[in-house]
Protein backbone atom coordinates (compact mmCIF):
# COMPACT_ATOMS: atom_id res chain seq x y z
CA UNK A 1 0.00 0.00 0.00
CA UNK A 2 2.83 2.42 1.08
CA UNK A 3 4.59 1.70 -3.00
CA UNK A 4 1.08 2.09 -3.99
CA UNK A 5 1.06 5.84 -2.53
CA UNK A 6 4.81 6.81 -3.17
CA UNK A 7 4.07 6.08 -6.62
CA UNK A 8 0.89 8.14 -6.63
CA UNK A 9 2.91 10.89 -4.98
CA UNK A 10 6.03 10.48 -8.32
CA UNK A 11 3.20 10.37 -11.09
CA UNK A 12 1.62 13.46 -9.56
CA UNK A 13 5.00 15.46 -9.28
CA UNK A 14 6.10 14.38 -12.42
CA UNK A 15 2.97 15.59 -14.28
CA UNK A 16 3.06 18.75 -12.34
CA UNK A 17 6.70 19.20 -13.65
CA UNK A 18 5.56 18.33 -17.06
CA UNK A 19 2.73 20.96 -16.83
CA UNK A 20 4.97 23.73 -15.34
CA UNK A 21 3.41 23.80 -12.08
CA UNK A 22 6.31 24.09 -9.79
CA UNK A 23 4.37 25.52 -6.78
CA UNK A 24 1.71 22.54 -6.52
CA UNK A 25 4.40 20.81 -5.67
CA UNK A 26 5.92 23.25 -3.00
CA UNK A 27 2.07 23.46 -1.47
CA UNK A 28 1.40 19.60 -1.65
CA UNK A 29 5.26 19.35 -0.11
CA UNK A 30 4.17 21.84 2.58
CA UNK A 31 1.04 20.63 3.30
CA UNK A 32 2.81 17.59 4.06
CA UNK A 33 5.50 19.00 6.70
CA UNK A 34 7.94 18.81 4.59
CA UNK A 35 10.80 20.90 4.57
CA UNK A 36 11.20 23.08 1.30
CA UNK A 37 14.67 24.90 2.23
CA UNK A 38 16.28 21.59 2.64
CA UNK A 39 14.69 19.68 -0.31
CA UNK A 40 15.98 22.84 -2.22
CA UNK A 41 19.64 22.45 -0.44
CA UNK A 42 19.80 19.07 -1.08
CA UNK A 43 18.81 18.78 -4.32
CA UNK A 44 20.98 21.66 -5.26
CA UNK A 45 24.03 19.69 -3.50
CA UNK A 46 23.10 16.47 -6.03
CA UNK A 47 22.71 18.55 -8.53
CA UNK A 48 26.19 20.05 -7.99
CA UNK A 49 27.58 16.80 -7.75
CA UNK A 50 26.35 15.63 -11.01
CA UNK A 51 27.28 18.45 -12.96
CA UNK A 52 30.94 18.25 -11.62
CA UNK A 53 30.77 14.03 -12.49
CA UNK A 54 29.55 14.80 -16.12
CA UNK A 55 31.56 17.23 -16.80
CA UNK A 56 34.38 15.32 -15.35
CA UNK A 57 33.07 12.26 -17.85
CA UNK A 58 33.19 15.00 -20.64
CA UNK A 59 36.36 15.95 -20.23
CA UNK A 60 38.06 12.25 -20.10
CA UNK A 61 36.09 11.53 -23.49
CA UNK A 62 37.85 14.55 -24.90
CA UNK A 63 41.26 13.76 -23.36
CA UNK A 64 40.60 10.29 -25.24
CA UNK A 65 40.00 11.87 -28.65
CA UNK A 66 42.64 13.70 -28.22
CA UNK A 67 44.85 11.33 -27.28
CA UNK A 68 43.76 8.80 -30.27
CA UNK A 69 43.97 11.31 -32.17
CA UNK A 70 47.81 12.28 -32.02
CA UNK A 71 48.68 8.48 -31.33
CA UNK A 72 47.38 8.14 -35.10
CA UNK A 73 49.47 10.97 -36.51
CA UNK A 74 52.67 9.31 -34.69
CA UNK A 75 51.64 6.24 -35.83
CA UNK A 76 51.28 7.33 -39.48
CA UNK A 77 54.69 9.23 -39.22
CA UNK A 78 56.21 5.84 -37.82
CA UNK A 79 54.44 3.80 -40.99
CA UNK A 80 55.21 6.75 -43.16
CA UNK A 81 59.00 7.38 -42.03
CA UNK A 82 58.28 11.30 -41.45
CA UNK A 83 61.00 12.56 -39.96
CA UNK A 84 59.90 15.64 -38.01
CA UNK A 85 56.87 13.91 -36.22
CA UNK A 86 59.01 10.92 -35.53
CA UNK A 87 61.93 13.12 -33.71
CA UNK A 88 59.41 15.48 -31.91
CA UNK A 89 58.33 11.57 -30.63
CA UNK A 90 62.30 10.93 -29.70
CA UNK A 91 62.40 14.24 -27.72
CA UNK A 92 59.35 13.18 -25.90
CA UNK A 93 61.18 9.73 -25.29
CA UNK A 94 64.77 11.63 -24.45
CA UNK A 95 62.80 13.30 -21.29
CA UNK A 96 61.50 9.96 -20.09
CA UNK A 97 63.42 7.36 -18.01
CA UNK A 98 62.15 4.58 -19.97
CA UNK A 99 64.04 5.93 -23.50
CA UNK A 100 65.88 2.69 -23.34
CA UNK A 101 62.84 0.62 -23.75
CA UNK A 102 61.58 1.79 -26.72
CA UNK A 103 64.12 2.94 -29.03
CA UNK A 104 62.96 0.88 -31.87
CA UNK A 105 60.01 3.30 -32.88
CA UNK A 106 58.93 1.01 -35.38
CA UNK A 107 58.28 -2.14 -33.18
CA UNK A 108 55.58 0.43 -31.01
CA UNK A 109 52.08 -0.20 -30.83
CA UNK A 110 49.49 2.59 -30.74
CA UNK A 111 49.10 1.45 -27.12
CA UNK A 112 52.84 1.77 -26.55
CA UNK A 113 52.73 5.27 -28.10
CA UNK A 114 49.56 6.66 -26.01
CA UNK A 115 51.58 5.66 -23.29
CA UNK A 116 54.41 7.67 -24.21
CA UNK A 117 52.08 11.07 -25.09
CA UNK A 118 49.68 10.59 -22.37
CA UNK A 119 51.35 12.41 -19.11
CA UNK A 120 51.83 15.51 -22.33
CA UNK A 121 49.81 18.47 -22.67
CA UNK A 122 48.14 16.68 -26.01
CA UNK A 123 46.69 20.14 -27.71
CA UNK A 124 50.30 21.46 -27.30
CA UNK A 125 51.60 18.49 -29.14
CA UNK A 126 48.93 18.39 -31.85
CA UNK A 127 49.30 22.35 -32.30
CA UNK A 128 53.29 22.08 -32.82
CA UNK A 129 52.60 18.90 -34.99
CA UNK A 130 50.47 20.76 -37.10
CA UNK A 131 53.12 23.60 -37.42
CA UNK A 132 55.50 21.03 -38.46
CA UNK A 133 53.23 20.26 -41.27
CA UNK A 134 53.00 23.97 -42.78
Amino acid sequence: MANKLINKIDEYIANSIMEGNIEIIDTFLEENNYNISEIEKLSEKNYKKLSFKIKGIINAQKDEILLEKVANIFQEAINKNIEKPISFLKNLLANRDYAFHYRNLENLSRNEIKEIIKDHNLLEILEKLDEDEE
